[in-house]
């Protein structure tokens, strides 16, 4: 587990690590339907992401010293022990800072997932790159049958994820290049052969998927 999982906190962390690589923001709180399931899947999501994905738990943080989440409490292990707290004021505050920075985005109360990529080296005022971000309703997307389950869209996403930056080292190891979130997300859907409809209309539908350009 990261630190504290604010934007100050994520961009903290992005500080500390090199090259190209895809970034995932989590939305779960521990009150979302299904979210200890999710939950559950972390450790390994993020021992499987290696150096191509940072993943963040948006909110969760294995220590809370800042006064301002005084709300913090345990909500479970990652693994072997280590406790994991979560805090709402500081899922909001994530919240908040990201709307400011996304543009068309704001928070929908369910399960999400955000994509993203580090920002490039020409770009120093923030580790975060908003543009060309990709949104995804986990929760809708499972209900609608876009999704055959979350840990398998996930371990597909992570592969695609690794593909898409291995291909752009493959161009330059000398500067991070941007990557396109969407081929990530087209890539892990497609491998989905049990997808109800034709990958057009999929992505489509507006409140399973959102893809914007900065």
């Amino acid at each position: 587990m990261f630190a504290i999982n604010n934007i100050e906190g994520i961009e903290r962390q992005e500080q500390m690590i090199e090259g190209n690589h895809i970034i995932l923001f989590l939305l779960i709180k521990p009150s979302d339907l299904d979210a200890e399931k999710y939950f559950r899947q972390y450790h390994y999501l993020n021992c499987k992401s290696d150096k191509y994905c940072s993943i963040y738990l948006i909110g969760y943080s294995d220590k809370f010293d800042d006064k301002r989440y005084s709300d913090a409490v345990t909500v479970g292990e990652i693994n072997l022990g280590n406790e994991i707290q979560y805090s709402d004021t500081c899922f909001i505050d994530a919240c908040d800072n990201m709307k400011k920075r996304l543009k068309h985005w704001s928070y929908s109360g369910e399960p999400e997932l955000i994509v993203l990529q580090n920002s490039s080296v020409d770009n120093p005022r923030s580790q975060l790159d908003f543009s060309n971000y990709v949104y995804i309703d986990i929760n809708y997307g499972i209900e609608k049958g876009y999704l055959d389950s979350f840990p398998r869209f996930m371990e597909r996403l992570l592969e695609a994820a690794k593909q898409e930056v291995t291909a752009k080292e493959a161009v330059t190891s000398a500067n991070r290049k941007r990557m396109k979130a969407r081929n990530i997300i087209e890539f892990a859907l497609e491998q989905d052969e049990k997808l109800p409809k034709p990958l057009k209309k999929v992505l489509a539908d507006k409140t399973f998927y959102k893809s914007y350009r900065g």
